[in-house]
């Protein structure tokens, strides 16, 4: 039995004959019960399936990255994993059914107004990964020297992310890290995007391309 939630005009909680009422972040909701398919998913159907399950299984791995790229945008309506994954469908995905891919260059970990890191390089030597950036500060721009920088890396051969190891910030202008052992061959594809000091603002991630790595 469901119950309702302030007053006869308000939502409710529970399952009333063919629906459930539930609420999340204040918003009521009503959505009917499940119901078993009888028949097969249409052609359309499998490609969404395929699609999402697809950029559903790249985002997760890096949902940390995801909850501050995506945490201001419809905050109030979605998780910032489903909105990555709305932000990224139509773009993101190449290929022909059944046969798709992920499209690296067109992939989004964030999406803000925050000014980011201006001319940004990546270089790899020896077993290094090496990222300058600009680190000059604009008061109409709103950036700040304590913004942090976000490096995030995919080596699909092996399905591993990599990231450095230590908080970075348009201040440094620099970081060298260490790609491991084990992924130092084949390609890395590199992203990097920002956010203030309290991750209330973010910056457009950017894709800096693909690192050949031996």
């Amino acid at each position: 039995m469901g119950t309702i939630v302030n007053g006869a005009n308000g939502g409710f909680k529970g399952k009333a004959g063919s629906v459930i009422g539930s609420s999340w972040k204040g918003i009521n909701y009503i959505k009917g019960l499940y119901k078993k398919r009888t028949k097969p998913a249409s052609e359309a159907q499998l490609q969404q399936q395929a699609k999402f399950g697809l950029l559903m299984r790249f985002l997760l791995p890096i949902r940390k990255f995801i909850n501050i790229g995506f945490g201001r945008k419809n905050m109030n309506k979605a998780v910032p994993g489903n909105v990555a994954l709305q932000f990224n469908f139509a773009e993101g995905i190449t290929g022909v059914y059944p046969d798709y891919v992920i499209d690296y260059s067109k992939i989004r970990i964030s999406d803000g107004t925050l000014y980011g890191a201006g001319n940004v390089t990546v270089s790899y030597d020896q077993g290094d990964l090496t990222l300058n950036w600009d680190t000059a500060v604009n008061e109409d721009l709103e950036n700040q020297l304590d913004d942090v920088l976000y490096v995030v890396g995919y080596h699909p051969e092996k399905d591993e992310f990599v990231t450095n190891p230590t908080r970075l910030t348009r201040a440094d202008g620099t970081v060298t890290f260490p790609i491991p052992g084990h992924l130092q061959s084949g390609v890395l594809h590199i992203w990097y995007f920002m956010s203030d000091r309290k991750k209330l603002r973010v910056s457009k991630s950017s894709y800096l391309g693909e690192l050949q790595l031996d």
